[in-house]
C-alpha cells in the first residue's frame, strides 16, 4: 500500500503539467482506487478473528473526558497489525486526496505547487500549510468560501 500511490504522487510533483499527469489525476480515478484498496482492508480486517482492535480500545481514542489519555489509547491499537494496516491505507488516501487538491489549485490559479505537493506526500498537512503560505506569498491568497460561491437556483 505505501508505494502504490507513489506514481501518482511522481507525476503531480515531477510533470505536473504534463497532459498525461492532468488525464490520470484531473478525474477522481486514482482516489477511487486507493479507496477501494482501504475498503477492502477494512472488509478483511472486520471479517478475521481479533480482526479489529477491542471497540472499548477505540472508543478511548475518542474519550472527552478529562483524565482520558487518547494517545495512550491510539498507542495501544497500534499493536493490531490489521489497525496499523487499516490506518495506514487510510492516511495514503487522505493524503493522496489532499495533494490532488493542491496541486488542481495551483494548476487553476497558476501557483507553483511541487514543493507542498512533495511536503503533502511525506508528512500530510505541513503541506497543505505551505501550500497556503505560498498563495499568500505570490499573492494569489488563500481560496476563499467556495460554497457561498455556488449558484444553487
Amino acid at each position: 500500500a505505501t508505494f502504490g500511490p507513489q506514481y501518482l504522487w511522481i507525476a503531480m510533483i515531477l510533470f505536473p503539467n504534463n497532459d498525461i499527469t492532468k488525464k490520470v489525476m484531473g478525474g477522481y480515478g486514482g482516489i477511487i482506487a486507493f479507496s477501494l484498496v482501504h475498503l477492502f482492508i477494512v472488509i478483511a480486517s472486520a471479517s478475521q478473528d481479533a480482526g479489529t482492535a477491542p471497540i472499548l480500545e477505540f472508543q478511548g481514542v475518542f474519550d472527552p473526558a478529562p483524565d482520558a489519555d487518547p494517545q495512550g489509547a491510539m498507542i495501544g491499537m497500534m499493536k493490531y497489525p490489521n489497525f496499523v494496516s487499516e490506518e495506514w491505507s487510510h492516511v495514503l488516501t487522505w493524503d493522496l486526496f489532499v495533494g490532488r487538491w493542491i496541486w488542481l489549485d495551483g494548476l487553476k490559479r497558476g501557483i507553483f505547487t511541487p514543493h507542498s505537493v512533495l511536503l503533502t506526500n511525506l508528512i500530510g498537512p505541513p503541506g497543505l500549510m505551505l501550500h497556503f503560505v505560498t498563495c499568500l506569498i505570490t499573492g494569489k491568497g488563500i481560496v476563499g468560501n467556495e460554497a457561498t460561491e455556488l449558484d444553487l437556483e
